[in-house]
């Protein structure tokens, strides 16, 4: 007999009528993969489109890589290194700034602060800042104001905390003392808001406020030529390691962090989140891949005559095994099938009309469902669903291909 006796079999055995509670259950096996493999697809996508939207607003407030001294209290020759940084592999800006915490007064509300003093020329190079500004202009801070006022600019969320809107004046206290005749006071400086900013991060917009670099040094008792440190803009998110790596080699003075090593334990805990989602997803495939067996095994037992038939014709064990390993096969192949095209579609529909989340973005920082399909990821989905049901079909096409011919049909 042909081996092509084989296939012929095995779908004939798929798609008969005759199989009645069978088909039901192969029916059952192949929706089971279908949606296991669409969700497993789905629920993937938009975990990268979260964390690539984490990731986005996290640049957006920061650098890719920021250089500070590692022993030194300040940087007094920023220029000179920022030039140098600026020639590295993979370097497209650098900025430097000034970094120091403080207070914040407004009316009777104090709140903390992290404070940056910028350039913005050279910030707006490096993170998205001037992207983010949501009211007033970041070039603000360096516009001489009446009464010889400073320019702030600050987040959202900590102008809200604070009750405070645009215009008006708040003072920051500095935490360098001077002596008074009533004692040491810490010195403040009155201020006004000239911009506010929202980068979507709940931290950044409820800590940091941005003034001149002059301002800052001032305010801290610092020289014009003393800075914290050194903000670096990479040509590719995906080597800012390199990058920082490069500027420790080059600089032994310096310490290079990049923004995955910042925010370590948050990405790590994202990537442990997915792969417990796939653990779990998989376990879908898995109970479809059981109903793929349970139903070779009756089809073996309802084809007990025909094993025997087929046999004493000349079939050997392997065409029989290879008969209904093609049957729990193809269930797999069509359900894997059928999923990955739905859970593409969903995809795709879902990143043309995205889903708006519950609270508009106020609650979550996210006002929309992001999905992100990443090809070399949703394309394993299915290979893997294919595998597990090839594996299922093993144990009852092994059986059937041990029955013995004369046993098969000597009561028939």
């Amino acid at each position: 007999m042909a081996n092509g006796y084989t296939f012929f079999i095995g779908l004939r055995y798929l798609i008969s009528k005759k199989q009645g509670f069978i088909n039901i259950i192969s029916f059952i096996s192949v929706a089971g993969i279908a949606l296991g493999v669409a969700v497993l697809i789905i629920v993937i996508s938009v975990m990268n489109g979260f964390h690539e939207d984490i990731r986005d607003k996290i640049i957006g407030s920061n650098a890719h890589v920021i250089a500070m001294p590692g022993f030194k209290e300040d940087l007094h020759d920023s220029t000179a290194i920022t030039a140098k940084i600026m020639k590295m592999d993979h370097v497209v800006a650098a900025a430097p700034f000034f970094m120091g915490q403080a207070m914040l007064k407004f009316s009777d509300k104090v709140q903390g602060l992290m404070l940056w003093g910028v350039d913005p020329k050279s910030i707006s190079k490096v993170n998205k800042l001037s992207d983010n500004m949501k009211r007033g202009d970041i070039d603000s801070i360096t516009k001489s104001l009446p009464d010889n006022e400073h320019g702030i600019i600050l987040g959202k969320e900590l102008m809200d905390i604070i009750g405070a809107d645009l215009g008006d004046d708040v003072v920051v206290i500095s935490p360098v003392f001077y002596k008074t005749p009533a004692g040491l006071m810490p010195k403040m400086s009155k201020m006004k808001i000239v911009g506010v900013f929202e980068s979507g991060m709940y931290d950044s917009d409820t800590t940091f406020a941005y003034v001149s670099i002059d301002t800052a040094q001032k305010l801290f008792n610092k020289d014009s030529d003393s800075v914290t440190g050194i903000a670096i803009k990479t040509d590719d998110i995906d080597n800012a390691a390199l990058v920082a790596a490069d500027i420790r080699r080059t600089f032994k003075t310096l310490y290079a962090r990049d923004w995955m090593s910042m925010n370590i334990n948050l990405f790590k805990a994202l990537a442990i989140e997915k792969l417990v989602m796939f653990i779990i997803l998989v376990l879908i495939v898995l109970v479809a891949a059981f109903n793929i067996a349970s139903t070779l095994i009756m089809m073996v037992m309802r084809k007990t005559k025909d094993i025997g038939i087929l046999k004493s014709m000349g079939a050997n064990s392997a065409g029989i095994m290879n008969i209904f390993i093609i049957q729990g096969l193809m269930t797999g192949v069509i359900g894997s099938i059928l999923g990955f095209i739905f859970g593409m579609a969903v995809c795709i529909f879902l990143k043309q009309h995205p889903l708006p989340m519950p609270g508009g973005g106020s609650v979550y920082y996210i006002d929309k469902l992001a999905v992100s399909v990443h090809f070399n990821e949703v394309i394993i989905i299915p290979l893997i669903s294919i595998a597990i049901s090839f594996l299922a079909t093993l144990y009852p096409a092994y059986q059937a291909s041990k029955l013995d011919p004369v046993e098969a049909i000597r009561y028939e």
